[in-house]
């Protein structure tokens, strides 16, 4: 698995982080899927950019089919932002920069 210096989140902890208020990206992911592998770069400069506004979680989709199937993904890479526990939005698809900023500014700004 690609090293990133976004956290992976699994069972408990992922559950922990959704409780709390705020804003949390999850964005589910495999190993496998290159599309998802490319996205991870992106992903970390878009949370070292928001981390003031945004808390940013890998979730691996086979190691976790049961939070895969909770939130209903699909197809990967599956971007999920939550507030305050409540999911927000989505998008399915490998997101270049200017499609990931902009999908984050339009939720951030609601």
């Amino acid at each position: 698995m690609a090293e990133a210096s976004i956290e992976w989140l699994t069972g408990d902890a992922l559950e922990a982080q959704l409780s709390a208020s705020g804003r949390v990206l999850l964005v589910f992911i495999a190993e496998w899927c290159e599309p998802c592998q490319a996205l991870i770069p992106r992903l970390e400069r878009l949370a070292a950019q928001q981390r003031e506004r945004l808390r940013c979680y890998l979730v691996d989709v086979d190691r976790n089919p049961d939070v895969a199937q909770k939130y209903g993904v699909r197809g990967m890479p599956t971007l999920a932002l939550f507030e305050d526990g409540d999911l927000d939005a989505t998008r399915v698809e490998a997101l270049d920069d200017a499609q990931l900023a902009s999908f984050i500014e339009a939720a951030l700004d609601t």
